[in-house]
């Protein structure tokens, strides 16, 4: 494997070590909020707070891996402007960012699902407590046993988490596009 592809898988790792890490971090402090003695109008508002945080994180972080990607893609010469070649930059790849971060937590769940088991449960969900202070306080959730109830909160959760990290990456990525497209316009009009 050559150095830039073990750069590439560094960079995917580390970006499902950031969204597991602040996820976790979250998660831990939202549980604090889940006794019985705080009002659950209080618990839902609280529940905002640290979904919050992790889905800017989550955002910002698909925004600086789609600068990194584009900036090492974008190496036009004045012969590529001239000839008019076209900026080819993977935006696929930022699934590749996330994947680690979904698989994992699917299995998770729909495992401690199938078996009824709280412990697999527990694991999954402490990632993704915020969303489970917020259904909880309403009454949708019940974490006592896993059920069809717990895949329909915590799976589309996972998937926001990780839906914005690839919005903010697609964003950067296109934004930097038009950039680049205007600067090259401009060179094309000084040259002429």
């Amino acid at each position: 494997m050559d150095k830039t592809k073990k750069n590439e898988i560094k960079r995917y790792v580390l970006s499902t070590l950031t969204l597991y890490g602040f996820s976790l971090i979250f998660g831990l402090l939202s549980m604090i909020f889940i006794i019985d003695k705080i009002p659950e109008w209080l618990q839902f508002v609280i529940s905002f707070v640290f979904v919050a945080p992790t889905a800017y994180i989550s955002f910002s972080q698909g925004k600086a891996q789609g600068e990194k990607i584009f900036k090492e893609n974008a190496k036009t010469t004045l012969t590529d402007i001239h000839s008019e070649q076209a900026l080819k930059i993977p935006e696929y790849k930022c699934v590749f960012h996330v994947i680690g971060f979904i698989v994992p937590l699917y299995i998770l769940l729909i495992l401690a699902v199938i078996l009824k088991n709280n412990v697999l449960q527990f694991i999954a969900v402490i990632f993704e407590f915020p969303a489970a202070l917020m259904f909880s306080s309403v009454g949708l959730l019940d974490l006592a046993k896993p059920s069809a109830v717990t895949l329909a909160v915590f799976l589309p959760y996972a998937l926001v988490i990780a839906g914005l990290f690839v919005l903010g990456y697609i964003l950067s990525v296109l934004r930097l596009k038009r950039r680049h497209a205007d600067i090259k316009s401009e060179l094309r009009t000084f040259d002429n």
